[in-house]
């Protein structure tokens, strides 16, 4: 009996040793992890804000400003992402429509894959093919073709397509150096007529990426053909989309409203992960604030990018510590302010609604794809899933890290206010990653 309840108390001492001693070890790991961060010479030139967060036993591991705003940059589309999980049926809404005779009426819904390169095998556009005649309906309170806070002068990039209530062709025109030479080759075709081509002195000065488009027409000077695709957005406008479904459907599209008494239908698009992905893996900036306007549709009726982040903020992120300060859906505005907790939160909600499986296919890999295709890379497979966000003097990096022990952790990394190249901080990034990888 004696010697029974020795046994026990030995045991018991051994257990206890055993706990105080993991329990100070990830107590030394993560204090070390956090000075690696507070104390690190490169990030002390600027503001720098980190969490590293547990989800299975509810415990932040490392903490330093997480409290404290940044400009997330592409670290919206995490918010973004999230929204549209919720209020997003698997396929896309695409359209609403009504059939009178052979005549299609139309209401656009933002859907941003209709004629996009991506999708060709669009369910919605085998629908728009079977009409006699077409009429696109009248849709009110539609936003600005641009967001709040983007810079007015980088209307003619790639990267700050328009907004528009029936996107077609991720509303990019695509000049392609003619394989005959001389010239350029538009897609669509339509845009063929509405360029000429200038020489790079009549252009020195005019555009800094050596092409030019009209601020409030479609119109383009194009530098002399070289080895390179200009996609460049075009003004959106109802007769530009007109126009466009007419040259590509070869059917009459008009303006109109439908017939009373004909009930709305819903078409339906694409695979829903497939967009996910290009959102988040290329961060597609056309794409992130086409599925807001997409939920405001298919929700409420409505396009507008302000009432589906407001409700969004009350419904959705109502458990998130610091309130946020959220205007779009891509990133692209200034105004955006998040602190590294709460997009950790956000996180978490994504990892608690969907599958890891899901997460690793959506979100960029480190070393593997994306926009981490060369960073982050892992020694035995990708270790690092995350979504980067950048704007000059902003960096972030927000996401899932897989350790050796086989622990997810959730992560958020921000940036602000440094001059200068981002590598010194990516590159730093990378070597506390790491260290998170094999320590925890």
């Amino acid at each position: 009996m004696h010697k029974c309840l020795l046994f026990c108390f030995f045991i018991g001492f051994w257990i206890i040793q055993t706990g105080c001693s993991a329990a100070y070890k990830l107590k030394r790991t993560s204090r070390a992890i956090t000075d690696s961060v507070q104390y690190n010479p490169i990030f002390s030139k600027h503001f720098t804000g980190f969490v590293l967060y547990d989800p299975e036993k509810g415990k932040v591991l490392a903490d330093f400003n997480g409290s404290r705003y940044f400009t997330p940059a592409s670290n919206t589309k995490i918010l973004t992402l999230y929204t549209a999980l919720s209020l997003l049926p698997d396929p896309l809404p695409s359209f609403r429509y009504r059939r009178s005779g052979d005549s299609l009426f139309v209401r656009g819904m933002g859907d941003p894959s209709l004629l996009h390169p991506l999708w060709p095998d669009h369910e919605g556009l085998k629908l728009l093919k079977t009409s006699g005649s077409l009429f696109l309906t009248v849709v009110g309170g539609m936003d600005p073709a641009l967001g709040p806070g983007w810079a007015w002068d980088d209307f003619a990039d790639a990267y700050q397509a328009e907004k528009s209530p029936f996107p077609v062709y991720g509303n990019l025109a695509r000049f392609s150096p003619s394989v005959l030479g001389g010239g350029y080759s538009a897609f669509p075709s339509y845009f063929q007529s509405r360029w000429v081509q200038a020489d790079t002195t009549a252009m020195a000065g005019q555009a800094r990426r050596g092409f030019l488009r009209s601020t409030f027409e479609n119109e383009f000077i194009l530098p002399p053909a070289d080895t390179f695709i200009l996609n460049i957005p075009f003004r959106s406008g109802a007769e530009t989309i007109k126009s466009l479904l007419a040259d590509t459907l070869h059917v009459p599209v008009k303006s109109g409203w439908s017939p009373p008494g004909l009930s709305w239908n819903t078409a339906y698009g694409v695979d829903a992960d497939s967009v996910y992905a290009r959102m988040m893996k290329v961060s597609d900036n056309f794409i992130a604030e086409q599925l807001i306007l997409l939920c405001g549709a298919y929700r409420f009726d409505s396009l507008s990018t302000s009432a589906v982040i407001q409700y969004a903020r009350d419904s959705l992120f109502q458990s998130v510590s610091h309130p946020l300060q959220w205007v779009d859906g891509s990133g692209l505005s200034r105004y955006n302010l998040f602190t590294p907790r709460s997009v950790v939160e956000v996180l978490d909600l994504i990892r608690k609604k969907i599958s890891w499986e899901r997460i690793t296919r959506i979100f960029p890999a480190g070393g593997v794809s994306g926009t981490l295709e060369k960073w982050y890379p892992g020694d035995e497979g990708p270790y690092v899933f995350a979504k980067t966000g950048s704007l000059m003097n902003n960096h972030s990096l927000s996401g899932y890290i897989r350790t050796r022990q086989g622990r997810v952790l959730l992560f958020s990394f921000m940036h602000s206010n440094y001059t200068g190249s981002a590598n010194p901080i990516r590159r730093e990034m990378q070597r506390i990653l790491e260290a998170v990888r094999d320590r925890f």
